[in-house]
């Protein structure tokens, strides 16, 4: 997709007019530069422990996705959001008390889980223009790779299962899922089955390393149910060289994201369609929690009709939750009452009715001109009876 979404350019236009300046620990206002979260950590690596860097400036996504416009209706609460990947951490403020976890998935090694899961549900704080877009949703971490972020299509499948087991109404995964794979589909029915909306990213993160856009096989065609999610960034367009995809329901923020790390408050940066499937579950949270009665397909159908249009729609979270659509016509208006018409007429008896009317008026009329004659003779003669002439006579002789 190259074509930008008009929408998501005007927000975007509108975050750099109101954003706030960054703001460095110290007090400095220079340009606070984040660092990578890793996707994954060779052998050789430690696990993740610098903590981040502070900044209060508010990123890009903020406006661009009006989230403070749609928190006034829904932030999410009640609603349980899955990440099936590396791990969670709740070390972060923005998830304290607020992460449950299966297995040893409560600790995450590499940060990317952590950061996804910041860019869910990561919490308002004072001092700060971070959030995540359902600040109130709750997140179940679930192992989805290798504890240092080793890619695991088996594993993958199997935590999917095993949020929609546990669950979660929402479930995102750190990595495409191939729909032609028996076990990934088994995965979507069992989370059919439990009411859970499972969206995925439509395209890797990255390349393998030492790999050529031009010569990857583009990600492979995601199951059908989910909602496969590409990623876009402030311009609402991907790279020429973002690895390619096979099939994309929506578009979604995933480049240049700001989020939480596995250790202290300090914020990262993060890009790719995972980030923005991780952005696109935080909207289903909100949708979920403002309407509990949609199914997980009805909630993934209204994602679809209320996104901007473009060759493929882009996110927006209000139009998702505020969005009036059909399925939510009341019912008292289904059907009026029928129209009763009155029954058909009885030709013979208009034919009679017209004749008699007829017949009357030719009396009528006959009625008329003898007494315009008869009358003023009558009053002539004082009504007395008249004498015949000579001709009358000689008539009656």
């Amino acid at each position: 997709m190259r074509r930008p979404a008009t929408a998501l350019l005007l927000a975007t236009a509108l975050a750099c007019l109101t954003g706030p300046p960054a703001s460095a620990e110290d007090g400095d206002t220079a340009e606070v530069v984040l660092p990578g979260v890793p996707e994954q950590l060779s052998a050789q690596q430690k696990c993740t422990s610098f903590k981040g860097r502070a900044t209060s400036k508010a990123p890009w996504t903020r406006n661009a996705l009006a989230l403070d416009q749609v928190w006034a209706l829904s932030r999410g609460r009640g609603v349980t959001v899955a990440v099936v990947g590396t791990g969670v951490s709740d070390a972060p403020a923005v998830l304290a008390g607020r992460v449950e976890a299966l297995g040893g998935a409560d600790e995450d090694c590499v940060g990317r889980g952590t950061f996804q899961a910041g860019l869910i549900a990561g919490a308002v704080r004072p001092g700060q223009g971070f959030a995540g877009v359902a600040p109130q949703a709750r997140i179940l971490a679930v192992r989805g790779t290798g504890t240092r972020g080793e890619p695991d299509p088996a594993r993958l499948a199997a935590g999917v299962r095993e949020a929609a087991e546990a669950g979660a109404r929402v479930i995102t995964v750190t990595a495409p899922m191939d729909g032609a794979d028996k076990a990934v589909r088994d995965a979507l029915a069992a989370a059919a089955r439990a009411d859970a909306l499972v969206v995925v990213p439509a395209a890797a993160d990255s390349e393998p390393a030492g790999a050529s856009g031009a010569a990857t096989r583009p990600a492979p065609d995601p199951p059908a149910g989910a909602l496969a999610v590409l990623d876009t960034g402030p311009q609402g367009t991907r790279p020429d060289s973002a690895p390619g995809f096979t099939r994309a329901d929506l578009t979604a923020p995933g480049d240049s994201l700001v989020g939480p790390g596995p250790v202290g408050d300090g914020k990262w940066t993060g890009s790719g369609a995972s980030m923005a499937a991780a952005v696109t579950a935080g909207a289903a949270a909100l949708v979920r929690a403002y309407h509990p009665e949609l199914t997980a397909a009805q909630v993934r159908s209204r994602l679809l009709r209320t996104a901007y249009p473009g060759d493929v729609p882009a996110l927006d979270p209000y139009g998702a939750v505020a969005g009036v659509t059909a399925s939510a016509a009341p019912a008292a208006a289904a059907r009026p009452d029928p129209v009763r018409l009155p029954a058909a007429p009885d030709t013979h008896r208009a034919r009679a009715m017209a004749v008699l009317v007829a017949g009357g008026a030719v009396v009528t009329v006959l009625l008329v001109a003898f007494l315009a004659v008869v009358l003023p003779r009558g009053r002539s003669r004082k009504w007395r009876p008249g004498r015949l002439g000579a001709e009358e006579r000689a008539a009656v002789r």
